[in-house]
């Protein structure tokens, strides 16, 4: 009877011992439980590739920023209206451009006489071609939905009035006919500085 009362008793140390070993165990499970064992790296990767794609895509079309040339200063305004998406040409002090293709040369003022149509001159054959070419990309992008296209012009404070007229008369001659449907720009805007 006392051996049978000795085995059933546990001495203190191994109480204790035990006690330890259990609060381990269970500080180990939780640790583990709070600890993430699998994460989806695939599912990240795609939501910052989609990111990635929408900021690219935003910025390239993005028309808000005038280029930084020595030989354009653009004239200020307080207008508040936000630009619209459209095909920029640049008339700076010494070239013309669409988007950033050189087109003309501009010399004290003027576009040269050898630059201008033989028969009109108003008409800047180059500067057609390229408008005329930026419209061919947009109705083939925009599959024919639209019929006008914006126009937005940049150009330098100092430029003559009379090169402002060559340019707006060449862009009103600048279209395209597909079937019996003519596409053209109709929309002209000039960009200017914010004011401060």
């Amino acid at each position: 009877m006392a051996t049978q009362s000795a085995k059933n008793e546990i001495d203190l140390p191994t109480a204790m011992l035990g006690v330890r070993r259990r609060k381990r165990k269970v500080a180990k499970a939780k640790a583990e439980s709070e600890e993430i064992k699998f994460l989806n790296i695939v599912a990240m990767v795609d939501v910052l590739t989609i990111l990635l794609i929408f900021l690219l895509k935003s910025v390239s079309v993005s028309t808000t920023t005038a280029p930084k040339t020595p030989n354009l200063t653009l004239p200020m305004s307080t207008t508040q209206v936000p630009p619209l998406e459209a095909v920029r040409v640049t008339i700076a002090k010494d070239k013309l451009f669409v988007q950033d293709n050189s087109v003309a040369n501009i010399n004290k003022g003027a576009i040269p006489d050898a630059e201008l149509s033989g028969d009109n001159p108003m008409l800047i054959p180059d500067l057609q071609t390229g408008l005329t070419n930026w419209l061919r990309l947009a109705i083939v992008n925009k599959a024919g939905d639209e019929k006008t296209f914006n126009l937005e012009i940049l150009a330098d404070k100092d430029t003559p009035y009379y090169v402002l007229l060559q340019v707006s008369y060449t862009a009103g001659q600048s279209f395209v006919d597909v079937g019996d449907q003519r596409f053209g720009y109709d929309k002209y805007r000039l960009k200017v500085r914010r004011g401060e």
